[in-house]
């Protein structure tokens, strides 16, 4: 039996960033800690990683 709800989740596109404190492209949408930091920043999953005891 498939499950519908998993089907019908629609992704979000990609949306390519470059990370303003290690300068790697990265894919903002993706689920995982990537963020815009103060909202204007894109940070990516490894920085945020590293640097989340700042938040």
């Amino acid at each position: 039996m498939e499950n519908k709800d998993l089907n019908n989740k629609k992704k979000q596109p990609e949306k390519i960033e470059t990370c303003y404190i290690c300068n790697k492209k990265f894919d903002i949408n993706a689920d995982d800690l990537s963020h815009y930091h103060y909202d204007k920043f894109p940070m990516c999953d490894y920085c945020s990683d590293f640097y989340r005891f700042y938040r």
